[in-house]
């Protein structure tokens, strides 16, 4: 783990330790935004219904994890990037897309049930908690 991703990680640990959730789930949360230290996987640029209409036809777990991901780090950090759609909208493919990752894992992960079901309680609170801390300047709209 280089020395970046470790202070990434070590902040947002820090920053969401009170998170109400189950364990894995906030870890899986926290590891996002270690993979979005760099721009390897911004789709700021893509159409994320396009996208989700694709891992759809494909049936494809990476596809759809990038999306919801993707979603949830920019909906709790940078929410004003979200302008061609609804908050509904982007939401809406964000827990289907959880939920399409629960599905094709035989429903065996119950993370990806709980980012699923309960999305958009939690990139609220996460959004609520970078507000407080000074790290998230743009309100939810």
């Amino acid at each position: 783990m280089n020395l970046l991703h470790k202070n990434v990680v070590c902040f947002f640990e820090e920053m969401l330790s009170d998170l109400d959730c189950q364990d894995d789930t906030r870890a899986y949360i926290i590891g996002i935004y270690g993979k979005y230290k760099t721009a390897n996987f911004d789709l700021s640029k893509d159409s994320v219904g396009l996208m989700f209409l694709e891992a759809r036809y494909k049936n494809d777990f990476a596809t759809y994890q990038n999306i919801a991901d993707w979603l949830l780090y920019t909906t709790t950090y940078t929410p004003s990037h979200l302008k061609f759609a609804s908050k509904d909208y982007y939401d809406n493919v964000a827990q289907l897309s959880y939920y399409s990752c629960y599905r094709l894992i035989n429903k065996q992960w119950k993370l990806y049930e709980q980012l699923s079901n309960d999305y958009v309680i939690l990139t609220d609170k996460i959004h609520r908690i970078f507000i407080k801390n000074g790290i998230a300047l743009t309100p939810l709209d």
